[in-house]
């Protein structure tokens, strides 16, 4: 039996009874002579509370894991907490550096068994939120470029190889003004001042979308997606902006993406699709079913819903894939309709298959940071596996892609899943290729890129704060 034909059996098995967990966490380590292990999440209750009369935001958050291995345990939060309890008990908790400084995490100061536990965490929200007299903003903007840049930056979460079911609750207090919550959950409750929903079991640290705003800041578009494919279905779509025209205008582009995408990958792989257009070219970022995006990149946004936010990566080794494949088919795109007017076969491209080594995958397994070079080399270096794979009669990267998001979506995946399920299908061993393109000597990613190629920027605090 063939390791695709594998996969798809363990992967059909693994999605009747649980989601990722454990299984593809970072190995645990020793801090201060403490065992730090990595738990897996369950299920998260998140209760928010906005207080527009006394500017604050704060969470309470009670969590559902089990501990396999004796010893502490790990969560992140990027603010330091209010309390932490375990089963009703209270404890403390720190802040430590994971092995190889690559990043930092929080352990409770309680050595624990392995077992089922809940865990119950208070703290502020800080990032991210705008209280005006009457009303407030806030969001959980994300990014794959800065360290502790998911979840976490807002309310307790965990690494990405973590898979859990999420309910959200948000109340508010004082206010003056309707608001509005644009995100990709189900609504279960909605009343004054308060929303409630429910978000999928596969969600991760970067899955969750979370846009809470006056109700009448921005205009809206609301309408159903009818699919074409045989095989499809019609979901909602939210489209959302300052000025009805760019609605109209990223309306017209969205259907034509989903057209796209769907005849390239499949139906649609979330309830909803929710964007949120911004007219100012900053590029974007994506969610599961859901994106910020400038108009230039809703195509490569929305890609990021089949690789990124379906087939996601387990960690930061892996976050380069997502990247080259939605940057391959920007590029592809292009040189499509740069060739349009003669028979030549698409191009290589610009510099494809000339770049040097690059270091893309052979980082710390406790990295959470996507190389910036995952645009640039990695878009290269899927066009080097299709001419590679050119030469089988039959064969394409485009193809290969469809049946690797069939079998692996909904899952996170590590570089060797991607690795592996690459040479099944081309038929022989990819080795040195992955170890002079992805394994590369480079240590630092160094690389220069523009805002063609740059697809996420990294947004200066105040620049997110004007998104809001």
């Amino acid at each position: 039996m063939d390791l695709l034909k594998k996969s798809a059996i363990v992967l059909i098995l693994g999605l009747s009874s649980a989601f990722a967990g454990i299984e593809q966490a970072p190995p645990s380590f020793s801090s201060s002579g403490k065992r730090a292990v990595w738990v897996d999440f369950i299920k998260a209750k998140y209760d928010l509370t906005f207080d527009i009369n006394n500017k604050k935001a704060s969470a309470v958050s009670t969590i559902e894991f089990e501990l396999a291995e004796k010893g502490y345990p790990i969560f992140d939060l990027d603010i330091g907490p209010r309390s932490v309890s375990i089963d009703g008990v209270r404890y403390s908790q720190s802040e430590i550096k994971t092995p190889d400084r690559e990043s930092k995490v929080r352990i409770i100061k309680k050595e624990l068994l392995p077992g089922s536990y809940t865990l119950k965490i208070e703290n502020n929200i800080v990032n991210g939120i705008k209280f005006r007299r009457k009303d407030v903003s806030a969001a959980f903007f994300m990014s794959d470029l800065k360290d502790r840049n998911f979840l976490e930056k807002y309310i307790p979460s965990n690494y990405e190889y973590d898979q859990y079911k999420i309910e959200l609750s948000l109340k508010v207090l004082g206010a003056r003004k309707s608001h509005r919550l644009f995100t990709n959950g189900s609504l279960v409750q909605k009343s004054d001042n308060y929303y409630k929903y429910s978000y999928p079991e596969y969600f991760t640290s970067s899955s969750l979308f979370f846009h809470f705003v006056p109700e009448n800041k921005f205009k809206v578009i609301s309408y159903t997606y009818e699919s074409k494919l045989s095989n499809g279905s019609h979901f909602p779509v939210t489209l959302y902006s300052k000025t009805n025209r760019f609605n109209k205008k990223m309306k017209k582009e969205v259907d034509s993406v989903l057209r796209e995408l769907e005849r390239d990958y499949g139906p649609w792989p979330h309830p909803q699709l929710i964007l949120y257009g911004d007219g100012e070219w900053k590029g974007g970022m994506e969610y599961a079913g859901a994106a910020t995006s400038a108009f230039y990149s809703i195509g490569h946004e929305l890609q990021h819903s089949y690789f990124a936010r379906s087939v996601m990566p387990a960690n930061g080794n892996a976050g380069w894939i997502d990247e080259a494949v939605a940057s391959w088919r920007d590029n592809y795109l292009k040189s499509a309709k740069n060739n349009s007017k003669s028979n030549d076969l698409i191009p290589v491209g610009r510099s494809r298959n000339r770049r040097s080594g690059a270091n893309l995958a052979n980082h710390s397994p406790y990295r959470r940071v996507t190389p910036k070079m995952s645009y640039t080399n990695g878009s290269d270096f899927i066009f080097y596996l299709d001419s590679l794979f050119s030469r089988v009669p039959g064969k394409s990267v485009k193809k290969f892609l469809k049946i690797y998001y069939q079998n692996r979506k909904y899952t996170t995946i590590s570089n060797n899943d991607f690795k592996l399920d690459l040479e099944n299908y081309y038929g022989e061993t990819l080795d040195l290729s992955f170890n002079k393109y992805i394994f590369g000597n480079s240590s630092k990613d160094k690389s220069i890129i523009s805002e063609d190629d740059h697809y996420h920027p990294v947004l200066s605090k105040q620049e997110l704060l004007d998104l809001i």
